[in-house]
């Protein structure tokens, strides 16, 4: 693939990206540290993920991205030809430009190995049901009132009878947040995501969390409609996991 270069990109920060890049792949750690701002390294340490062997790196694109900013994406390839792209952006303070922050692309959601239900089994209809590519959640046979977060008993009548009813996937933004630190293990080439709170009117206004998909640089709103997707596991043996995407 041919490199792109927008004309407005300094010639110097071109040659540092790709020094960059070199620096990554041959294991220079006090110059990779040295190019990341100041102060997010911390958070910068462990935003991307690279296999082990990669031997090869090339600049595929870079240019202007707003803010200030200029994009750069990078193959970084293994001796075996896994490829795997890195999109850094970059930002000049004073008279330096530093990495401000790099993801892996495309944008993917980290999957929890601790997923699944709790240990007292509470919840484990709701689970099976996403196996089942459904939403499901409890409802009190005498009152109707939607008991979640999962109790044994309803809040509202105090009644021990329960139904799991079926409800659409779909929702309003209640909240949400961008995390950009490796909180852990399995955030590391995922970050950052964004995690939603979901409204669901049909279900007592009750209210979900989730990862939203195809998050990179979207600003969600208060109140915006939602779509639900029930994920596969990565593992066969695990459990599917509910997504949101923007409607």
């Amino acid at each position: 693939m041919p490199e792109i270069v927008a004309e407005d990109v300094p010639p110097e920060l071109v040659e540092l990206v790709r020094a960059h890049s070199h620096a990554t792949i041959t294991g220079d750690v006090a110059t990779v540290l040295d190019d990341f701002r100041p102060d997010r390294r911390g958070q910068l340490i462990g935003s991307a993920k690279l296999p082990p062997n990669v031997a090869t790196s090339e600049l595929q694109s870079i240019g202007p991205d707003g803010d200030g900013l200029v994009s750069a994406i990078t193959c970084y390839s293994t001796a075996d030809g896994v490829d795997t792209y890195l999109r850094a952006r970059w930002i000049k303070i004073d008279s330096r430009w530093f990495v401000n922050d790099v993801r892996n692309l495309p944008d993917t959601p980290p999957q929890m190995a601790d997923t699944g239900p709790a240990e007292d089994g509470s919840d484990l209809p709701f689970w099976e049901a996403l196996r089942n590519r459904e939403l499901r959640l409890p409802q009190c046979d005498e009152c109707g009132n939607w008991v979640w977060p999962c109790r044994p008993i309803c809040p509202c009548c105090h009644s021990f009878g329960r139904t799991w009813s079926s409800v659409a996937l779909t929702g309003t933004i209640f909240s949400w947040i961008r995390t950009w630190l490796p909180f852990a293990p399995a955030f590391t080439g995922h970050l950052p995501f964004v995690t939603l709170v979901v409204e669901l009117p049909q279900a007592g206004d009750r209210r979900l969390l989730g990862v939203l998909l195809d998050a990179d640089g979207v600003e969600p709103r208060i109140g915006q409609p939602v779509v639900g997707e029930i994920e596969a596991p990565e593992d066969p043996d695990g459990w599917p996991v509910l997504r949101w995407r923007l409607a």
